[in-house]
């Protein structure tokens, strides 16, 4: 398997060294570069965008890990860095892959490793789409398991990189694939609707838009991509 190339962000000279001695006794990992805080790393991934993986510490001066993910689009994998718990569930909703609490053992650092393994594993993405059927559903493959997925029932689909994430109201599933892979099994559903690189929505899931910001029954905000807005606008009838 090719190596995961990964970045380590942190304000801590202590919390790098432990992170890259960790990294070093994996030879799966490949460290591409040291940041001391977001601006830094930003920097980095406009010059560089074929990271696959950031071990990433939250509370850093002016900006946080967490507003990073929220604020950067599409970015790498997160494995969250952090000696605060309070942050775990935010990160878990930006599906990051793992949540570390510092001081990080070197034995918990491998059980992260293998779920990273896992989510960027090439080879997965071809099977993880596995059947349809006649109805409009269609099964996933997730978490070792096949979910019969009702297009009727999601709210929003996101792509992040080598998986995507589907929520309906109730629930999140995460497969190892890719929005392309899962165009054509929308392709006759009039209501599920490409609006961003990185989002499919459902049109009967909006409650309302703002400034090419749509608002979903989740409470959600989405943005409409500059080159879908005229498609989307189109199906909304928006004049």
């Amino acid at each position: 398997m090719a190596k995961i190339r990964c970045l380590v962000v942190d304000d801590e000279k202590l919390a790098q060294d432990v992170l890259i001695h960790h990294i070093s006794k994996f030879e799966i990992l490949q460290l591409e570069g040291i940041c001391n805080n977001v601006f830094e790393l930003i920097s980095f991934l406009n010059k560089d965008k074929n990271i696959d993986l950031i071990f990433l510490d939250i509370k850093m001066p002016e900006i946080k890990g967490t507003d990073f993910v929220e604020m950067f689009n599409n970015p790498p994998a997160i494995i969250y860095t952090t000696a605060y718990n309070q942050y775990a569930l935010n990160a878990f909703d930006q599906s990051a892959i793992d949540y570390l609490l510092k001081p990080i053992s070197l034995d918990r650092f491998s059980k992260s490793i293998q779920k990273a393994t896992q989510f960027l594993k090439p080879s997965q993405q071809q099977t993880s789409i596995v059947t349809e059927n006649n109805s409009g559903s269609f099964y996933v493959k997730s978490d070792k398991r096949l979910v019969k997925i009702n297009p009727e029932e999601l709210v929003y689909i996101e792509g992040m990189r080598n998986y995507i994430c589907l929520y309906t109201e109730t629930d999140k599933i995460i497969v190892h694939s890719t929005l392309a892979s899962l165009e054509e099994n929308f392709k006759d559903l009039n209501y599920i609707c490409r609006v961003h690189k990185s989002f499919f929505i459902n049109l009967n899931k909006i409650n309302y838009l703002e400034q090419h910001v749509i608002l979903l029954s989740n409470q959600k905000s989405i943005p409409i991509g500059l080159s879908y807005r005229e498609q989307v606008y189109e199906k909304l009838k928006i004049m």
